[in-house]
């Protein structure tokens, strides 16, 4: 050590601690309930119809197809829809393979969520639970219509034009025809692209 370090060394405080604080985790969306949450209301609003979506599988099908933008553009390509503006492809958040195609199990948290801040209302119908967004949600979208979102209302935008007069067990049967590699896959299993 120099004598400049020695000296500079010597006039720190033995008792000196620097608490250093880690930089706070950037959440992925995965990791983060508002951000399904958000990404939900704007499908229900956008694919929804009067921003209302019948049944758990159309909904989680549809939320497929805007959490997977890749399979969003083939299944766009099945349709013979073209796609003015270019979308992101990477993958939002992964889902997984469950009994019907791909689910994810935080559905049942956020659809918590947004039923206990009163942005949905969710309604046993003969159809299957129905989806509908209050007036409290159809203003928390008005708030979500930012720069930060807009790929997500374009690709739900899209989802409506393929999906929003289908129902949900004819996207997972169009899933299943058009997508093998996800259907075959082990339950559980987490969905690629």
């Amino acid at each position: 050590m120099s004598n400049t370090e020695s000296a500079n060394s010597s006039n720190i405080p033995k008792d000196l601690k620097i608490n250093i604080r880690r930089p706070a985790k950037t959440l992925l969306a995965e990791e983060s309930i508002e951000l399904h949450a958000a990404r939900l209301l704007l499908l229900l609003n956008y694919a929804g119809i009067k921003g209302k979506i019948v049944s758990r599988t159309k909904i989680a099908k549809m939320d497929f197809f805007v959490r997977y933008p890749v399979y969003l553009k083939k299944a766009a390509a099945i349709h013979n829809v073209s796609i003015e503006n270019e979308i992101d492809i990477r993958p939002e958040s992964p889902m997984i393979r469950y009994k019907y195609g791909p689910w994810d199990s935080k559905y049942y948290n956020i659809f918590a969520l947004l039923v206990a801040k009163g942005l949905i209302t969710i309604l046993p119908s003969k159809n299957g639970d129905v989806f509908e967004l209050t007036d409290r949600g159809r203003y928390a979208v008005n708030e979500l219509e930012t720069v930060e979102f807009d790929n997500i209302i374009e690709r739900c935008k899209i989802v409506s034009n393929l999906f929003r007069n289908k129902t949900g067990s004819a996207i997972k049967d169009f899933i299943y025809e058009y997508f093998p590699e996800v259907t075959s896959r082990s339950l559980g299993e987490e969905i690629s692209t």
